[in-house]
């Protein structure tokens, strides 16, 4: 791996890597605090590499598949991680 460095020692892969790290991961967490459908206050969102990972509880089952599908809307399905733990029971279809 070949790091560039500017006049000033930052290097510029790692700030641009965690710069699209963070951006990824706050725009995934606004996405799930936006959702309507489930409780996402437990839900705790990191970054593996390029991977997004959720963790933490959702309330019912089904509520951990819709948490991925928010995230799998913003970065794919194939880079989400789900690690979500349901506490509770499936909802009832009315």
């Amino acid at each position: 791996m070949v790091l560039r460095v500017d006049g000033q020692g930052w290097s510029l892969s790692s700030v641009e890597a965690g710069h699209c790290s963070a951006a990824t991961k706050a725009a995934v967490k606004c996405a799930l605090e936006a959702s309507s459908e489930f409780d996402s206050t437990q839900i705790v969102v990191s970054m593996l590499g390029d991977f997004v990972v959720l963790e933490g509880f959702v309330r019912c089952r089904g509520d951990d598949e819709l948490a991925a599908d928010v995230a799998a809307a913003i970065v794919g399905s194939t880079q989400v991680h789900n690690r979500l733990i349901c506490r509770g029971f499936p909802k009832r279809s009315n």
